[in-house]
Formats: C-alpha cells, sequence, structure tokens
C-alpha cells in the first residue's frame, strides 16, 4: 500500500555510492524512480514545476538500507528481561515467561484484548478505538460483534504502521515480511516501507513469493524452557515447510523466488567461554544432509536463492560444508545483537566471507534485539572490532544494501542508480570533511534527516515537510523523545492513519496487559528512536561492557 510521491521531486546534494564514495550529484524523481543523476548542481529547468530540494553541504545521501530478519510486529514490546544465556531458541521459546512477558503480551495487543475479563474494559475500549480511529463506525444496529470486529482491525492497522515507523526511523527501506515466532503467521501487509511479502517494486515474477519460515525444524521433545536442559539428546524433525521448499526447487522453483529460513539458531562456539549448542548444529547438518538427497536436480538449487537465518550451527571448520553453501548460493542473515543478548555468542561472519558466502545483517526483534537494521549495522562493526575479524567498512555497508539484493535474487535496489527504486535517506554528518561511511557507522538515527520509500519522504525533520514539500504530515508529540519530537511521518492519506489516536489505543493496550496480567506496570512502549531511548541504550551498552571485559 506504499505510494510514491504525486511530485517530481530534484534533490541536490552529496551522494555516496559503494563505486565511488561520495560526490555532488542532482537526483532527479519522478514515479517512485530514479529518472536521472546529474553531476553537480543542476537546476533542472527542462522539468516544469520539478520541486528542488537542495541539502545542506554536511549532509549525504544513502541507499535505504534493506533488513531481512525482523519481527517488526514485536518492534513496540519493551526489552525482554531476561537475564538468561540460552544453548538454543527452542529453550526461550518454551519458557514461561517469555510466553506471558512477549508472546501473551503480542498477543493480547493483536486480538486476545477482546477476551479480556473484564467486559466492561472490552465495551469501553471499542468505542474508544471508534471515537479516535476509525472514520466509519458500523451503525449501532450491527451488533456488538461488528463494532468489535471493525475495532480490531482498526488496531491491527495501527499496530502495523507504527512497528514500521520504527524500523524506517533507522533509514530502512525494505524489511522482511513480519512472522510470528508463535505461530507463524506471515503478515505481508506493507503502509509506508516495503516488505519482502508484497513484490510491489521487487522485480519478481508474480507467480512467485519470497517466503519467509520460522521452523524447518523442531526438537522431538517439548523443552522445559530452561537454560540448563541439556540439548545433546535432541533430535530435529522435519518440519512441512521443509518439504513445501522442497517440492518448489524440484519443480524449477515455481513457488517460491526465494526464501528466508530461521535454521540453527543457538550457541555456536566462537565467543570466549562459550560452547557450541549440539541441537543447532544437528539442525544445519540435516539440512545440508537432506537437501544432498532431496533435491533431485541440483541445479535448481542454485536457483533457489536459499538464506540461512542465524546459521549459527554451521560447521566453520568443514570447509565441505561452506563449499556446498558457496556453490548452491546459500547466504546467512546474522544477528549479532540478538545472538549475543540470548546467546552470547554469535557465529564468526569472516570465515563465510573467506569462502564468498554472502552475509546480511537483520535486526530480529526489539525484545532481544537491536532497534532497527542502521543500530544492527553499527552493532557489527562494533562487534568486527572485539573480535578483529577484518571486515572493511564497506564489507560491512554491502550487508545491508547490494548483499541483500543479490541473496533476494531481486535488482532495483539497495543502491542509488538511474532506473532504481528512489529509496534512500539522508545522514546529517557532525562535519562536512568527514568521511560519509565512518560518519554513518558513528552516527545515531537522530542523524538521520529524512527516509525516502518510493520516491515519498515518509520520516524525517518537519521542516522537508512544511518547508521543502510543503505536504501534510503528522508530527510526534514530545513525550515520544526530544529528537522524535523534530520529526513526523507522511502516510499515505487513503489509511486515514491517526499518529497520535494510534499510539494513545496502543499504549492503552499495553499497560492493561502489564499491569493486570503480569504485574509490571513498569514496562513501557519502545520509543521510536534509538536516540531517545533510554532503556534500549542501557542494555546495548551493558552487552558491549559484557563483551569487553571477556575480550579485555
Amino acid at each position: 500500500m506504499i505510494t510514491s510521491s504525486t511530485k517530481t521531486i530534484g534533490i541536490v546534494g552529496h551522494v555516496w555510492t559503494l563505486e565511488a564514495g561520495e560526490a555532488l550529484k542532482t537526483i532527479v524523481i519522478e514515479n517512485g524512480k530514479i529518472s536521472r543523476i546529474l553531476d553537480g548542481k543542476n537546476p533542472v529547468t527542462d522539468i516544469p514545476g520539478i520541486t528542488l530540494i537542495e541539502l545542506d553541504d554536511n549532509i549525504t545521501l544513502f541507499p535505504g538500507l534493506l533488513n531481512l530478519h525482523t519481527h517488526t510486529t514485536y518492534n513496540i514490546l519493551p526489552i525482554w528481561e531476561s537475564k538468561t544465556i540460552w544453548k538454543n531458541r527452542f529453550q526461550w521459546r518454551n519458557n514461561k515467561d517469555y510466553k506471558q512477558d512477549i508472546g501473551g503480551l503480542l498477543n493480547y495487543i493483536k486480538d486476545n484484548w477482546t477476551n479480556d475479563a473484564d467486559a466492561h474494559f472490552v465495551s469501553s475500549f471499542v468505542q474508544s478505538v471508534h471515537a479516535t480511529l476509525n472514520k466509519q463506525t458500523p451503525a449501532a444496529s450491527a451488533g456488538q460483534d461488528a463494532l468489535v470486529q471493525a475495532a480490531l482491525s482498526a488496531v491491527n492497522t495501527a499496530h502495523a504502521v507504527i512497528s514500521e515507523i520504527q524500523a524506517v526511523a533507522g533509514g530502512t527501506t525494505l524489511i522482511q515480511e513480519t512472522l510470528n515466532l508463535d505461530n507463524e503467521t506471515p503478515d505481508d501487509r506493507s503502509f509506508i516501507i516495503r516488505n519482502t511479502g508484497d513484490d510491489n517494486g521487487l522485480q519478481i515474477p508474480a507467480t512467485k513469493d519470497i517466503w519467509s519460515v520460522i521452523d524447518f525444524y523442531a526438537p522431538n521433545v517439548v523443552p522445559k524452557g530452561t537454560p540448563d536442559e541439556d540439548t545433546s539428546t535432541w533430535q530435529p524433525v522435519k518440519q512441512p515447510p521443509y518439504t513445501d521448499f522442497v517440492k518448489s526447487v524440484n519443480n524449477n522453483n515455481a513457488t517460491y523466488y526465494s526464501s528466508l529460513v530461521h535454521v540453527g539458531e543457538g550457541k555456536s562456539g566462537f565467543v570466549k567461554g562459550s560452547t557450541r549448542d549440539p541441537y543447532s548444529k544437528k539442525e544445519i547438518d540435516l539440512l545440508f544432509q537432506s537437501l544432498k538427497t532431496d533435491i533431485t536436480a541440483p541445479g535448481n538449487l542454485s536457483k533457489a536463492n536459499l538464506s540461512l537465518t542465524h546459521g549459527c550451527g554451521i560447521d566453520l571448520s568443514n570447509d565441505a560444508v561452506l563449499d556446498f553453501m558457496r556453490t548452491h548460493n546459500i547466504s546467512l542473515v546474522w544477528s549479532p545483537v540478538s545472538n549475543l543478548l540470548l546467546y552470547q555468542d554469535t557465529i564468526d561472519v569472516r570465515k563465510l566471507l573467506d569462502k564468498q558466502i554472502t552475509v546480511c545483517l537483520g535486526s530480529d526483534w526489539s525484545p532481544s534485539g537491536s532497534k532497527h537494521v542502521l543500530d544492527e549495522l553499527k552493532f557489527a562493526k562494533y562487534v568486527n572490532d572485539l573480535f578483529k575479524l577484518g571486515i572493511s567498512n564497506s564489507e560491512l555497508f554491502k550487508m545491508v544494501t547490494t548483499n541483500p539484493v543479490k541473496t533476494l535474487g531481486i535488482s532495483g535496489n539497495g543502491a542509488i542508480g538511474v532506473n532504481y527504486n528512489a529509496d534512500l535517506f539522508a545522514l546529517r554528518k557532525k562535519n562536512k570533511t568527514d568521511d560519509a561511511l565512518d560518519a554513518l557507522l558513528a552516527s545515531t538515527d537522530s542523524d538521520v534527516d529524512f527516509v525516502m520509500v518510493n520516491g515519498r519522504i515518509v520520516f524525517g525533520l518537519v521542516s522537508y515537510f512544511k518547508d521543502q514539500l510543503q505536504v501534510d504530515f503528522q508530527g510526534f508529540a514530545s513525550t515520544e523523545g526530544n529528537d522524535a519530537a523534530l520529526r513526523g511521518v507522511s502516510i499515505n492519506s487513503g489509511l486515514q492513519f491517526n499518529l497520535a489516536g494510534s499510539l494513545t489505543i496502543i499504549d492503552t493496550l499495553l499497560q492493561r496487559y502489564c499491569s493486570t496480567v503480569i504485574n509490571k506496570p513498569h514496562l513501557k512502549r519502545t520509543r521510536f528512536l534509538a536516540s531517545d531511548d533510554t532503556v534500549y541504550q542501557h542494555n546495548i551498552n551493558a552487552l558491549k561492557a559484557t563483551l569487553n571485559k571477556l575480550y579485555s
């Protein structure tokens, strides 16, 4: 449902590309695409009525970032207060505190509020939703059920748009379609940002999908949900999505254009003091063994655009495994923040890069991940320096731009070029002489002046909406933080989206659950910007302090 600007826009400013670095350019944007890139400052007088935006000398345009591992509906949730170091994902996903504090909270916001024990709360909340959000409330004669269903729809749209705003605030212009970790229901709706579940602008055949999967495998036991459980006896059992994938590959990849699969998530044994989780390794070993026997036309696998999310169980000491990945074009999506917060471990991506295996970055989710993929990129830089991985800044940047494009097998994204999607963001450097990429890796999201998706500035400083574009927008209240208060969002008017009202509605549900169900009234919705979120900053800094101590 993303839309392009109705205006033809020219942006005059410094543009950074992987090939040429930083240079002064004039970019012309029409109908969601970059139609021209001209050297230097050009008034583009041959286009009547063009809207010219001239950027300050210390602002640099970057291509929009691509995030191939994110569960955006969790974005609004507070940090999970788990201080436990886990062995693999099935331990914490079966933990009672996770199910209550995270899974239960998300389900309550999505639809379980309708089952609240207090019928008066449900009734008054439905009325509040219609008074605040709905322009066309069902007639009273339609009955209470119709009113509740209309309220559910309004709440879910509010939840989805708010979740996307946090992603786009960090310069992200394409995200993985969101998946619920507990029921794997995909949500391919997109409102202000591109989504892998919606092929609009991704240049893939209309008959195929980019597929996001949580589990190819599950253990043959019901985990107790405790960190001390012995996982060495667990055996991975194939799940229906694996069979669906194999069928697609053997049928010339007729169904799935590319597949993003959670597999082998757990301890890798790479970080000092860590021991590899045996179950996570078994998942990876079984996957590669099965692909060798189940794929009847091996050439099709290399065209399947298969990517492994996490993949910490990969045996990096086995060249045959790495050669198999490279030969069959199997990529990895790396989420160091989530790995290190949950497992105090992550994968040694240097060994993958040395084998020419494509690596991307993904932010995972807000309960135990980074705020957005810009923060994930910055943390990857920190990990690279701490572990002395020797990954260049440009290699890191590729992990959120050209590498995801290669992983998905798409085109027209991940770079600033003629005929590319007009997806980009503007970074304000501290000093105009600073190297642009160095400045990006040292920035905060408060340094992002604006983010453009499909030729429309959807998030940014209010001055761009008021003074430069003169378009409608909705600003953030000061309660969202000092940096957010300087910014606003411009959303397709067809949505009739009410930012302030949506935040009030979501906060009401979150506070209701935290106060009455889990008795943690101190928990609040996360802030949109990392620069405004002191709780988030504390958690990231605490993680760094732990790692610094390990490697001191």
